[in-house]
């Protein structure tokens, strides 16, 4: 399995030699492609080619693209490489609303119940009491938005602010780490043939990434735990309008490397996001939500 996520951040010229990367900058370095899982292109003036793109979705690389504020803007991914896609697909579209809406009541029960796991550790025990009952209330299709309810009380807790607008640092690394996180399950989702597109709940036109934004909803309270824990003692006397800075992002890159659970056992947050897509697709395979499983936190 591929395991390094590699990061450009300066000038750089890359080109391809015996299936490895070049990277050349001051200095020359040549990695296997089979290695690289995701290679992130945060710098203005890296120099590759459309022959370069081709081989990393060969080895089912995919690739981010950061804009002027260092946070990925575009990914670029592996496109129907099973073969099963167009049976994948198949099964996709032929989704049943029932189905549909009690994916998505499982899916945002344990988004909750991360949240109410992450207040926990940070001792805010009233608003763990709200989520816990708001987790045990959801409905089929979360008709009752029980998602927002718990959004209000989960970020007034961590942050006095549910808008998530302060601290600026804070909102930025979350994001970040939404974004590598999002990045994988894309990854996942269309090496094996399904439509990123067709969610089980997100339906806009205007989003490639329908499906990728309703599997990441359990991630993202393991996200914003390890922010918590690996990123925030380093900004403790910043101003609210502070940005993350280079240290930062490169603790954030290495979240795919930290554990979660599933099945009850640790797996890294890397293999949690294919192990929850092939639980989605033997979901709906099999017509049956309760296959659908998805992370806790690692306590």
């Amino acid at each position: 399995m591929a395991w390094r996520i590699i990061t450009i951040e300066n000038p750089a010229k890359l080109s391809l030699k015996d299936n490895k990367l070049v990277i050349k900058q001051d200095a020359e370095v040549a990695l296997p492609l089979e290695d690289i899982d995701s290679l992130i292109i945060d710098h203005r003036e890296i120099i590759m080619t459309a022959n370069i793109l081709a081989a990393l979705t060969n080895f089912k690389v995919s690739t981010l693209i950061c804009d002027e504020k260092h946070l990925p803007a575009t990914i670029i991914l592996p496109h129907a490489q099973s073969s099963r896609g167009a049976k994948n697909a198949r099964q996709q579209l032929g989704m049943g609303e029932a189905l549909r809406k009690q994916l998505w009541r499982k899916n945002i029960i344990q988004k909750i119940k991360n949240q109410a796991t992450v207040l926990k550790q940070n001792h805010f025990n009233d608003a763990v009491l709200k989520l816990e009952h708001l987790a045990s209330t959801v409905r089929s299709g979360d008709v009752s938005n029980n998602e927002s309810q718990a959004a209000r009380i989960y970020f007034n807790a961590l942050l006095g602010d549910a808008t998530r607008r302060q601290p600026m640092w804070y909102n930025s690394a979350l994001n970040y780490g939404y974004a590598i996180v999002r990045s994988s399950l894309a990854q996942a989702i269309a090496a094996r043939g399904l439509i990123t597109e067709i969610g089980i709940n997100h339906h806009s036109e205007l989003n490639q990434y329908n499906l990728v934004d309703d599997l990441i909803e359990s991630f993202r309270p393991l996200v914003d735990d390890y922010v918590l824990t690996k990123i925030a003692s380093q900004h403790i006397d910043d101003e609210y309008d502070a940005s993350l800075n280079k240290q930062d992002r490169h603790l954030l890159i290495d979240i795919m490397n930290q554990y979660g659970i599933m099945f009850d056992n640790k797996y890294t947050i890397k293999h949690l996001t294919d192990l929850v897509v092939e639980s989605f697709l033997n979901a709906i395979n099999q017509d049956d939500a309760e296959l659908f499983e998805l992370p806790s936190i690692n306590i």
